[in-house]
């Protein structure tokens, strides 16, 4: 089907504040529903993101090579572990911690049979991890590790997991008293490149993908469990597909989940597609923000970084559509970089193709001039990207 033959009707309904939880306004993110109760835990930011891998040293090095993190921790045989071997990666705010089973019969190795290369862990930063678990615990949550104290020669640092959702956990990380790389357990890495200007600089957000009719559940899940505010919520359909989404997030704006179900559609859906392959729900992809996203884009691509292509026609209304921005509007063609705004400023952005042998996990890069919204205008370019791609697949 030809670009001009697709529409797409998109709503966005901002949340309005109860009385019990008032309206809060967050630099970082849209308006969001905060809750005052001193009986609610507070996450400060992300920590890092886990992968379970099949191998965890290729995927280590294509992470360094394709997309300029640089290795910084190790966790194996050398160090004691038995049973799997890690290495954490780094890149500005951003750290990725990304782990091979050495024993194909336990969970790490059954799980990335299942889902292939995904994310394992989401975890947060907190002042104290076993108050986080217990309050968690409280509202609900399912307890999957209590409170762990570890030391090293860099000193202490705690954590404790609760389940997410399908396989997927959350874990609390305490560092007050720690000074390591990362944790006790892990060896330092010196890289000769960690002095380098980096070209991403924070973990922007994290997309969850979940089967029709969990949104809700979801939702409610963020909300109570994590404390966490609904920002705002969107529906999406096009000739081809359909989707409802609703994101959420904590009261600074520094952890941010856009989640998405599939809504009723005439053929499958990226949300479905993702879905099938990933073997139930899970992180679609990971959004990382830049000061320089052109040239991010340009250092990425000439080491093997593959991204979807925009359709050439969408450039040719930008100006009418964002107005000015101060790009050159030649570059962000050459890039394929998306552009959006809203009332508090514009944003760019641009998403890879899937960085997993499955058509799963992907990355966003995401530049923000004052724009708090996740580039609703740039809805149906993308999915006209993503859809070409299915089709070559054989999925659309």
């Amino acid at each position: 089907m030809q670009n001009d033959e697709r529409s797409l009707e998109s709503s966005i309904l901002i949340s309005e504040p109860t009385p019990e939880r008032p309206e809060t306004h967050n630099p970082r993110g849209t308006t969001i529903l905060s809750n005052d109760r001193s009986d609610r835990l507070t996450l400060d930011s992300f920590d890092y993101i886990h992968l379970h891998v099949g191998n965890a040293f290729q995927t280590m090095r294509f992470l360094c090579t394709t997309y300029s993190f640089d290795p910084v921790a190790y966790s194996g045989l050398e160090t004691g572990c038995r049973d799997h071997i890690s290495y954490v990666v780094e890149q500005g705010n951003i750290r990725i911690v990304v782990t091979s089973s050495l024993d194909p019969a336990n969970g790490i190795g059954n799980e990335v049979k299942t889902h292939g290369d995904a994310v394992k862990e989401i975890a947060f930063t907190v002042s104290d991890a076993a108050e986080a678990f217990h309050l968690a615990l409280l509202q609900g949550a399912i307890r999957v590790s209590d409170p762990i104290t570890s030391e090293d020669e860099f000193g202490q640092a705690s954590v404790a997991t609760i389940r997410a959702f399908g396989d997927v956990v959350h874990t609390f990380v305490e560092r007050r008293e720690y000074s390591g790389v990362f944790l006790p357990g892990y060896k330092q890495l010196r890289s000769g490149n960690r002095n380098r200007s980096p070209w991403l600089l924070d973990l922007d957000h994290v997309a969850l993908s979940f089967p029709t009719g969990q949104l809700e559940q979801m939702t409610e899940f963020y909300t109570q469990t994590l404390s966490m505010g609904v920002g705002h919520e969107e529906n999406i359909v096009t000739p081809n597909s359909a989707m409802n989404s609703r994101v959420v997030q904590n009261r600074s704006g520094t952890v941010r989940f856009p989640m998405m179900e599939p809504a009723a559609s005439r053929r499958t859906s990226q949300i479905e597609e993702f879905l099938k392959y990933n073997h139930g729900p899970g992180i679609q992809h990971l959004a990382f923000s830049s000061h320089d996203i052109v040239g991010a884009v340009r250092a990425f691509q000439s080491v093997g970084a593959e991204f979807l292509k925009t359709p050439a026609a969408y450039y040719d209304a930008l100006d009418a559509r964002v107005g000015s921005i101060g790009q050159d509007t030649t570059e962000l063609r050459d890039c394929n970089i998306l552009v959006d705004r809203d009332e508090w400023g514009y944003l760019l952005q641009i998403f890879s193709k899937t960085i997993t042998a499955r058509p799963t996990l992907f990355f966003e890069l995401i530049q923000r001039a004052g724009a708090r919204g996740f580039g609703s205008g740039n809805i149906r370019a993308l999915f006209d990207a993503v859809e070409r791609e299915q089709a070559l697949r054989g999925n659309l």
